[in-house]
């Protein structure tokens, strides 16, 4: 049986929907915004099915060759009936609840929209004999001007309850493993409440997301441990309206640039947040270089806060919303931003965690094949070579060394040599790689030749002139990529020279070609 939906006032404003300003992760998070809703506004009915778990959300990037790549995103939620299968496909018919996460109405034809102009819904609800399956082709909806859409319906199970959108003829692709891995860590955080509940359960091909908690900073004051978290709750008073935040702040150790900061969240999902994007406003944490910066935390619950359309900010730029919120937060987080200043710990990276993020890239990016890697816990009569030995003593094998006390730098666990053999540009190359924390003023980089395409390197991890970035974990990485990189520019620059001799710039345009191709795989 066919029915049809009119889709007035005009078909050609869906096509407008593919300049907005999402990203992968914001557009995702629109479908599952209302898949998550629909399973907590129907809870109870659904978890009182036989086998009944929890809600299951599958989001698959299907990657066709031949076809065209496609993006499916499912759910076993309550699913839609015709008057709600109707508004999920027309403009500007928003839900009868409008105290949830799809409160807008919008989300699944944006979203659909910016990635595709070939997409379809098809639904049916718990209870209910009917199933509805429909087709939105945005480039001929604006060729031919068509004011009604196809609904093909079906007779079903009524025990069947599912929703699922399958995006065609992509103008937004997911591709690239830094891309993927950034779609799936800012899906774990923003449904990070659904994830702890136990109740709901999101895959990203085949991949079940899940969130890491931050470490809580906890100190023995006089015998008695003290954790270092605490719960906040005030109203910030605006235009008539009691605005209320509840949530804590906290201090983490390790500290972290990416993921220390405030994480912003409404109705149960985050707004604002994530790796790389917490709120952070210098008032409450000073400069990028604080102590706070890397380690002050926390959630905020915003319930009843406004945000935009696109639920990726709080709409508060224009009205002083936003500086009465930081000015009331600033009286419930300064003292633990003082204590996050006070705090001196020396972080810890462990070696194979190291070299696994010092070596992605080089490998992602195809600079370097045929990895191997062998991490190592160096003998200690295996010494810088001679002629650059200082005059500093090792402690014994079974006690930790002796540093200073204002020594901050990071501390290397689990090995402090790497056998890294790999191809460069058709030849195999094998470095030693070890990791020296003995002596702040020797030289920062050291290469002995021990054979052919075989190298060892001895990195001072705690040379002065990096502090306070050897204070940071996320450094570590980033020195030991840059030594190899810079390694592999003078052995390339020697092997191009036609008589032996090399130009002042080679060493220079050889490296820059190095990191251009890092930054190319990066992105």
């Amino acid at each position: 049986m066919a029915k049809k939906i009119n889709i007035r006032p005009t078909s050609s404003v869906y096509a407008t929907y593919k300049r907005l300003s999402y990203q992968p992760w914001t557009a995702i998070a629109e479908f599952v915004d209302n898949s998550t809703q629909s399973f907590y506004d129907h809870k109870d009915e659904l978890l009182e099915q036989k086998y009944a778990k929890g809600l299951r959300i599958t989001i698959d990037y299907i990657d066709d060759k031949e076809n065209g790549d496609r993006i499916e995103i499912y759910d076993d939620a309550y699913g839609m009936e015709w008057d709600d299968f109707q508004r999920a496909v027309i403009l500007d018919r928003p839900p009868h609840n409008t105290n949830g996460r799809n409160e807008f109405g919008m989300g699944l034809k944006t979203a659909a929209c910016w990635f595709g102009s070939l997409w379809s819904v098809e639904s049916t609800r718990l209870g209910s004999k009917n199933k509805y399956y429909t087709e939105i082709n945005i480039d001929e909806l604006g060729k031919y001007k068509t004011e009604e859409i196809d609904v093909r319906e079906e007779t079903v199970d009524i025990k069947e309850h599912y929703t699922k959108i399958v995006i065609k003829n992509l103008n937004k692709r997911i591709v690239g493993s830094r891309t993927v891995g950034k779609v799936k860590e800012l899906l774990s955080s923003i449904y990070r409440e659904d994830i702890r509940s136990g109740l709901i359960k999101i895959y990203y091909n085949g991949t079940l997301l899940q969130f890491k908690e931050a470490p809580v900073y906890v100190e023995d004051v006089n015998g008695q441990l003290k954790m270092w978290k605490k719960p906040i709750s005030f109203i910030v008073q605006h235009e008539g309206k009691d605005l209320d935040v509840q949530g804590f702040v906290a201090i983490r150790i390790p500290g972290s640039v990416k993921d220390a900061g405030f994480t912003l969240i409404r109705r149960g999902r985050v707004i604002v947040g994530g790796s790389e994007k917490n709120y952070r406003p210098s008032e409450l944490f000073g400069d990028a270089n604080s102590y706070a910066w890397q380690r002050m935390y926390g959630e905020l619950h915003m319930n009843n806060w406004p945000v935009t359309q696109a639920k990726d900010g709080f709409d508060w730029h224009n009205s002083g919303l936003e500086d009465a919120f930081i000015e009331a937060l600033q009286e419930h987080t300064q003292d633990y931003r003082r204590k996050a200043e006070n705090i001196r710990v020396r972080e810890k990276i462990n070696s194979h965690e190291l070299v696994k993020i010092a070596t992605q890239d080089l490998s992602g990016s195809g600079i370097v094949e045929n990895v191997q890697i062998e991490i190592v816990e160096r003998k200690r009569e295996q010494s810088i070579p001679q002629e650059e030995t200082p005059a500093v003593v090792m402690p014994n094998n079974d006690t930790d060394k002796v540093i200073d006390a204002e020594d901050d730098s990071v501390v290397i666990e689990g090995g402090d040599q790497v056998n890294y053999k790999f191809m460069y540009k058709n030849s195999e190359y094998l470095f030693h790689i070890i990791f020296d924390m003995t002596d702040p003023s020797m030289d920062w980089l050291l290469v002995e030749e021990n054979g052919k395409n075989e190298y060892t390197l001895w990195i001072n991890m705690r040379h002065s002139f990096f502090k306070p970035l050897i204070e940071k974990r996320e450094f570590m990485p980033i020195m030991m990529r840059m030594s190899i990189a810079l390694v592999l520019a003078e052995i390339e620059s020697m092997i191009v020279s036609p008589d032996g001799r090399i130009e002042p710039c080679t060493i220079r345009l050889k490296m820059n070609e190095i990191l251009e191709s890092v930054r190319k795989g990066d992105e």
